[in-house]
């Protein structure tokens, strides 16, 4: 085996070596190009926290396919609180072999370096490479520095925007979005008006619906809506983009039944196998509700919920800006109206929440005390019951859950219909799963899908680039394993199939690129979110510390690997359903 990787990696630095030759003075004119009219308008991408495990991990593999198939001419700045010497030497390292084999795969001995990839190579040394550079931006004199350097490069050229992403925790992000404001925006000059300006901030945003209120009210005044981009990542996952396209291409047919008349409750449920050893620090500021709930699991309800929206929202004639819109507008109604219920249903409390046993351990080791000194409780799990005001949803229970530490990896949302609803004759009522995500190792076909368990689908239109399972039955439609292009045709079309797998990142970087809002947050959503969840929060940390109503929160203490809500001492059926459903994926 080590000889075959050996064997591999050779053939990959001769392809590289040989690439590099013929790039060379390629690479050496594409730095020392004279700055004049006749060049492309430029987009400047500047990345704060560039050194980070996000951008490590995701952005910088999205930046190169976005710079290499979007057809514009495209600019880096990779900022960072490192030296400008220490920041130079990470960029050496980090664009490397493995960078290289990540963004256009690795050669495969037998097959040797195919088109797709020669054409990968070339872009990357000759292009790629040379136009990322590393800047130190941590204070306010290195955005000064920084604008000013900009400002020079663009003189007697066209700059057509700047893309700024906030790779960094939440609470850097209001001081450095105050520095772009005033030392990084662009700037009209006599070769045309300002360019764009684009800012990415990613949830969490703010950690209680005080410091949320202050950050968003603050960033209103400094940037328009246009300008201002709130991004869950969730929102790029495959199933999750595809579950949007498909209830925006079949809302004439599913808005009536949309609704409380015909569905009984929506559940939407996410676990996960890791346990927090060596992410106790991060975690226990946060908890699984600020972590995971507040964000992602709020995002996904209130995609399962939009073909209920105004028929008036999924007008083709819209723009894109008008679509995403409206569809904001819906989903900040749909969210004001959630409430949290006095007594669940089936004499269950509306809020569950529960910490794997394996966690004080877990805690004692990194933190260096005991857990009872930590002064609140730290949820690992919690299952919450919501409903809503709203006529249209008005006797729909709302059952959202998440846990980490438990028996399975898996992310789901299920929409179970009243009996009736379909001339069905199974006793069991209709239900609507998609599934996003489940064990690492699984099959496509198991692990993004979209079904139904009634045969109702003959009028519903496909997502893009998805295909029935079985060309015979149509409850089931999983992601298109084929494709009519070929890898060598061009590289916009094989960039996307080398190396890493397609992130959510790649997906909602293309989007800011285009000015697309529609898979973004809105900051009264935001808001909103943290309105409805911050007593749920409040009463999770306070258990145990403080009193609490025991009609309103309920307790379960489970083993690592274990599902959480097996736990539970309780005769209510929520809990049953949630099993059956997980046995019946």
């Amino acid at each position: 085996m080590r000889v075959r990787e050996r064997h591999l990696r050779g053939l990959f630095l001769l392809a590289s070596l040989v690439l590099f030759g013929s790039c060379a003075l390629l690479s050496h004119s594409v730095q020392s190009l004279p700055r004049n009219e006749s060049h492309p308008p430029v987009v400047n991408v500047i990345v704060v926290g560039a050194t980070g495990d996000l951008a490590a991990k995701y952005l910088w593999v999205s930046l190169f396919r976005l710079a290499s198939t979007d057809g514009r001419t495209y600019r880096f700045f990779a900022g960072a609180s490192q030296s400008l010497e220490r920041g130079s030497a990470w960029r050496s390292e980090f664009f490397n072999e493995r960078f290289a084999q990540r963004v256009c795969g690795a050669v495969q001995a037998q097959q040797g370096i195919s088109a797709a990839q020669t054409k990968c190579l070339e872009f990357l040394e000759a292009e790629f490479k040379p136009s990322v550079q590393y800047t130190p931006l941590s204070k306010e004199s290195h955005y000064r520095d920084l604008g000013n350097t900009l400002d020079q490069m663009h003189a007697g050229t066209t700059e057509e925007g700047r893309l700024l992403y906030l790779a960094i925790p939440p609470q850097y992000f209001l001081q450095s979005c105050e520095f772009i404001h005033r030392f990084l925006r662009p700037e009209a000059s006599e070769n045309g008006p300002a360019g764009f300006l684009r800012v990415v901030v990613e949830k969490p945003f703010g950690r209680d619906l005080q410091s949320a209120r202050e950050l968003a009210t603050r960033l209103r005044s400094l940037y328009s809506n246009d300008e201002l981009f709130v991004m869950d990542h969730y929102a790029g996952k495959r199933v999750v983009h595809a579950l949007r396209n498909y209830f925006q291409l079949n809302a004439a047919v599913l808005r009536p039944i949309w609704n409380s008349e015909h569905i009984r409750d929506i559940r939407i449920e996410m676990t996960e196998e890791a346990t927090l050893q060596n992410r106790v620090h991060y975690f226990d500021s946060a908890g699984i509700i600020r972590d995971v709930m507040v964000n992602h699991l709020q995002l996904l309800l209130n995609v399962a919920v939009s073909p209920a929206f105004n028929a008036a929202i999924y007008d083709p004639s819209l723009s894109s800006s008008e679509f995403a819109r409206r569809v904001h507008v819906a989903q900040l109604r749909f969210v004001e109206s959630l409430q949290i219920p006095v007594q669940a249903s089936h004499q269950q409390a509306p809020l569950v929440v529960g910490q794997y046993e394996e966690y004080a351990t877990h805690y004692r080791e990194e933190m260096g005390q005991n857990l009872e000194k930590s002064g609140h409780f730290t949820p690992t799990a919690a299952m919450v019951e919501l409903r809503n005001s709203l006529e249209e949803w008005r006797n729909t229970t709302f059952r959202l859950a998440a846990a980490k530490a438990a028996d399975a990896r898996l992310l789901t949302v299920t929409v179970v219909f009243r009996q009736g609803t379909f001339p069905i004759k199974s006793s069991e009522p209709c239900k609507f799963t998609v599934t996003i995500q489940k064990a690492h190792n699984a099959d496509t076909h198991q692990s993004h899908r979209i079904e139904w368990s009634c045969d109702v689908t003959d009028t519903l239109q496909l997502p893009e680039d998805w295909e029935y399972l079985d060309s015979q039955d149509h409850r089931i439609i999983t992601p298109s394993q084929s494709n009519s292009r070929t890898m060598e045709e061009t590289l916009e079309a094989s960039a996307w199939k080398l190396g890493d797998k397609l992130s959510a990142y790649d997906i909602l970087l293309r989007d800011v690129a285009r000015g697309a809002s529609g898979n973004f947050a809105d900051l009264d959503e935001v808001e909103a979110a943290w309105k409805l969840w911050i007593p749920l929060v409040e009463a999770a940390e306070g258990y145990g510390h403080r009193s609490h109503d025991a009609a309103s929160l309920q307790y379960v203490s489970y083993p690592a690997g274990t599902s959480p809500w097996d736990q539970l001492q309780t005769n209510s059926r929520s809990f049953e359903d949630f099993r059956t459903d997980r046995e019946e994926l």
